[in-house]
């Protein structure tokens, strides 16, 4: 996990430090856990206190750091505002993108509650769900007068990004052991791999991928 998660970090520094002019993207739509979310999982469980959001917010935002979560960079990089999570129903706006990334989430479907372990809901099964609501209703809303949503056409000139899974393996790591984890890394892989496949498919119109 750690070398996954340090290639990533790295793809989305070079996309950070360079000018994009290749980049065209109009929206973002993020799936993932707390290194991602904007301000879903506060909005779902408001409780959130300073020093939360102090060094560049300089006031709590729904963010799990004291300033900006990577989406947060990468959209800027894009030239594109903030990313609004979905979960927050007043003063959002999906123009540009949505945000489905909640605090501890999980790949796998949590098979506990959040008061027991700490473990959100909001799995990446639940998060792609609510990304496929959010584009029927963006389908069949009529856009006059519904200036915070975006333009039907744009799913298909938007960038997805994904950056979620620790919380499946530091929630089960004792029970698990190392030979465990080794048997549950592929399932979970194997559940990324298909919601980037059903996204594909749902929101682009792309034939499967085999």
């Amino acid at each position: 996990m750690t070398t996954l998660r340090a290639i990533t970090l790295l793809l989305l520094f070079m996309v950070a430090t360079t000018e994009c002019k290749k980049c065209a993207f109009e929206a973002i739509f993020n799936f993932g856990d707390s290194n991602t979310d904007t301000g879903g999982f506060w909005a779902a469980f408001p409780a959130q206190a300073p020093p939360h959001g102090m060094t560049y917010f300089n006031k709590p935002v729904g963010r799990a750091t004291d300033g900006r979560v990577v989406v947060d960079f990468l959209a800027q990089a894009l030239h594109l505002p903030f990313l609004s999570p979905y979960l927050q129903s007043i003063g959002s706006d999906y123009k540009h993108g949505a945000n489905f990334a909640t605090l501890a989430s999980t790949v796998r479907l949590p098979q506990t509650s959040l008061f027991v372990t700490g473990v959100s809901p909001f799995s990446l099964e639940i998060q792609l769900r609510q990304m496929k609501e959010f584009k029927v209703k963006v389908d069949e809303l009529p856009r006059k007068g519904k200036s915070n949503l975006p333009s039907p056409n744009i799913f298909g000139k938007s960038l997805y990004t994904f950056y979620i899974g620790q919380n499946d393996f530091t929630g089960n790591l004792a029970r698990l052991g190392i030979s465990g984890v080794k048997e549950f890394l592929p399932q979970v892989v194997s559940q990324i791999a298909n919601t980037i496949k059903e996204t594909n498919i749902f929101l682009l119109q792309c034939p499967s991928i085999r």
